[in-house]
Order: structure tokens, then sequence, then C-alpha cells
């Protein structure tokens, strides 16, 4: 039995080998029955083959499409989704943590101890007192209901240090009651594995700087998770960020706990956060991974096969220029379309030795750029050289005339590159949907495109043959 190829290379290798054989065809035509006949015998069991191996991966494909539809998990995703435009969370609207690192507030465990180290603070700018402690360590296993101990004066530490066995390490959050020689260490996975030892050799390092104290280890995970080391399993108790969820929820409710102004606003954010990204049951990110995991082929077919929103829009967009008589395509890249018109041509002035390419020297013209996928409109002003100074300034200063016409993205002139205007968005996301395949997008987009050549192109023109004209007059 022939082996079947797995993957677009080895079916284009298989259909290429068979080629040597559609020319044998090919060239015998003028040969004999009997050559025919038997040419044509030599190659009907390699495109019976092949037929075959596109058949079967078709068959594979719309089963792998199939069951993705019939996943529940799509309707829970569309759900999460909609319920994430509706709900604002100020977490995540911050944005990003440390500069530029591209992690969410969410997804840095960090963020996460360093909450939970101010919660669990009995002296915390909270106001909360010991209830959060209290009630995370009953979570933990460490307080029974109605324990009487006293956690007033709890010390809560953030990145324990230690060495140990040759080994410096630091463990996440370390609560120390030391009236009652009691200490819960809690090691905080949000998105990150175990790595090594590591919990044994916290543990150790804890019964070294203990050695009296009842310990309880606390290993905390988006899911529960266990430790990964046999040794540690009996250990450390696995606690789910459900927990933490729960206890923040029971305080946000509870309006007879005390909390200082602000802290119950915060939390309420913060629960939200914990909802929406890290707890793997109502995570919309969480469960989207799983999703894409269990039905990547399907899904990877249907992103290939996903509109080049950029290319499209762009073409869409020369059309519309072509069919305007006095506008001039100009030089032209993967995210822009530029263009002038013959207004400008007529005057001398236009022309720049420096700024955009070597194919295309005038002072300024209009470009569609795409911002991600969209588009918007600029009027770019080449950078200034020996001849074009003056010039520049007076078409800087007769835009800045006009800002019911003109919106330029500096409040003075630079000596580089500066967008005279810059519009809003033409498009914007809902665009992106089955309109853009319907025809609504194409619409949308050629309605504004008439409304700017009926009315802003012309206002702007004016002013800018106006300066040119002023220009060649010497004035």
């Amino acid at each position: 039995m022939p082996v079947h190829p797995e993957n677009e290379a080895e079916q284009m290798q298989l259909l290429v080998s068979a080629i040597p054989a559609l020319e044998r065809v090919t060239s015998t035509l003028a040969d004999s029955d009997a050559v025919k006949t038997a040419t044509l015998h030599n190659i009907t069991p390699q495109l019976a083959h092949l037929a075959n191996v596109l058949a079967e991966e078709q068959e594979k494909q719309e089963k792998g499409l199939n069951k993705l539809a019939a996943d529940e998990r799509l309707e829970r995703i569309r759900k999460l989704a909609a319920e994430q435009r509706n709900e604002f969370d100020a977490l995540d609207f911050v944005g990003e943590l440390g500069f530029g690192s591209g992690r969410a507030l969410w997804g840095s465990e960090e963020f996460h101890s360093k909450v939970l180290v101010w919660l669990l603070d009995p002296r915390g700018s909270h106001g909360l007192g010991d209830r959060f402690l209290t009630l995370f360590l009953l979570q933990a296993g460490v307080l029974a209901v109605g324990h009487p101990q006293e956690w007033a004066a709890t010390e809560v530490t953030r990145e324990w240090a230690h060495d140990v066995e040759r080994q410096s390490g630091r463990v996440d959050i370390l609560i120390v009651n030391p009236i009652q020689q009691i200490l819960c260490a809690i090691e905080n996975k949000v998105f990150a594995d175990e790595h090594g030892d590591q919990l044994t050799r916290y543990r150790k390092a804890l019964e070294s700087s203990f050695p009296t104290f009842t310990k309880y280890l606390v290993f905390l995970t988006p899911r529960g998770t266990s430790p990964a080391r046999e040794e540690e399993k009996q250990q450390w108790t696995p606690l789910a960020y459900s927990k933490v969820f729960g206890t923040v929820q029971q305080i946000v409710n509870n309006h007879e706990i005390p909390a200082r102004m602000g802290v119950r606003g915060f939390l309420n954010h913060y629960v939200t956060t914990l909802r929406r990204n890290v707890m793997p049951e109502t995570s919309l990110s969480q469960l989207a991974r799983k999703t894409y995991l269990e039905h990547r082929e399907a899904i990877d077919l249907i992103i290939a096969n996903r509109p080049n929103w950029v290319s499209e829009a762009r073409q869409w967009l020369r059309e519309a220029i072509e069919q305007q008589p006095k506008w001039l395509l100009d030089k032209e890249d993967r995210r822009h379309i530029r263009f002038r018109t013959e207004d400008w041509n007529r005057h001398d002035a236009t022309q720049t030795e420096g700024g955009w390419s070597p194919t295309s020297n005038t002072l300024l013209r209009f470009e569609f750029t795409f911002s991600g996928d969209l588009p918007s409109l600029q009027l770019a002003l080449s950078p200034k050289n020996e001849t074009n100074e003056f010039l520049r300034h007076k078409l800087f200063e007769a835009v800045r005339q006009k800002p019911q016409l003109f919106k330029p993205n500096a409040n003075s002139l630079p000596d580089g590159w500066v967008h005279l205007h810059q519009s809003d968005s033409i498009l914007d996301e809902s665009d992106f949907g089955i309109g853009w395949d319907d025809g609504t997008t194409r619409v949308k987009l050629e309605k504004w495109f008439a409304d700017f050549t009926a009315h802003e192109f012309p206002a702007m023109n004016e002013i800018i043959v106006g300066c040119l004209q002023e220009i060649d007059a010497g004035k």
C-alpha cells in the first residue's frame, strides 16, 4: 500500500513527480494507439494515487472543520468576548508592565504577588486589618473556622531571600506569626512552570531558618496544580487562584467589612482581572488557547484563508485614485498608497532634491497609510533642503490657519518629515467582518473617498495651489 503524504509539500512533490508522465502522454499523441495505451496505462496508478491523497486530505479538513463547529466552547468564547467588550477592567486598561516589557499586568507573577502581600499584611493601607489574611489562611487549610489565634502582629514578606546548599533563592511570599510560631510560605506560579528542585530548597531553607515553627507550604497556581516532584506533593498544599478570587470577591460584596476609600473599587477590578485572564474556567485567553490546541489544523486552515486586509484595501483605494482625472499615483509600498495632483506639477517649487526616493522627488503628496489594518489619509511634506525651506514654511503656516480643515501632527515645523494633515481612521474594527466580502466595507470606504474628493480635497488643494502661485509670483 502506498504511503500517503501528510503535508502540502509532500503532496506537491507527488504532483510534480507525475508531470514527466503527463508530458510523455502529450509527446505520444502522434504515436500509434498501442504506444498511447501503454503510456496511459503506466501513468494511471500515479494519478489515481494522487487523486486519493487529495480526496483524503479534503475529507480530513472537512472533519476537522465540522469538529470545530460542533465544539461548545466556541459559544463560551463568544459570550466571554461579548462580556469583555461591555466590561471595563482598569488593570487591563493600564496596559503593559515594566516600560514595554510586553507583559500585561495580569500576566505578571510579580504583580499578583505584590497585590497578595499588600492584602495579607494586617497593617496594609487597605484598612482591612487581618480580614483578608484570615480568610486566605482558612482557604489554604492553615486555620479552621473559629480558630482563636491572633494574627494582628503577622509579618508578611515578598521575595524572602535565603541560601541553602550553596544556592540562593527567594520564596514569593512568606507569612510569619511570631507569637503563635506559625508560618505560611506561598510559592506563586501564574503562567510559569515550577523549575528544578526549587520547592525542595525552599522547604529546607524554611526548616533551617524557622526550626521551631509550625509550617504550612502553599503552591498557588491558576488551576491548583500539584508540585511536579513526588517528594514535595506531600509537603506543599496546591491552591487554585479561584480561592483567591472567592476571598477577594467576598470582601468586595460584604460592605460590612471596613475598607479605606477606593480599596473596594480596586479589588473589584482585581477580581475582574482574575476572572477574565487567570482562572482557566472563566479566562477567555485560556479557553481560546485550549480550543486552538485541540483544533489546530482546522483553525490554521481558516487563518491561512483569511483576507489580506491591507492588500485588498490598497487595491480598492488604488482603483479609486486612478478614476480621478487629475490625480497621479506616486511611489507605493506594502502599507502606503501615495498620490498627488497635476495641479502641483505645474510649479517647479514642488520638486525637491531629497526626501521620498530616487523615483519620486515631489515635495508634497497625499498618502493612504495603514496603522495595523486601519487606513487613514495623511498629507506628507518632505524634509528641508537648500531649495524648499521657504515653501515648506509657507505651506505649514497656511495649514495652521485652517484648523477646521487640516490636522497637522506637529505644532512647529521640524526639519524632517511632517504631516500637514492626519485624518482619523476611515474604517473601524466592525468593518472587518462579513461586510468585507458582501461589499458593505468597500461601499463605506468608497463613500468616504467620494466625500473627500467632493469636499475636503478641493478646499485643501486650493490652499496648496495658492501657496505655489505666490511662490511663483515671488511673494
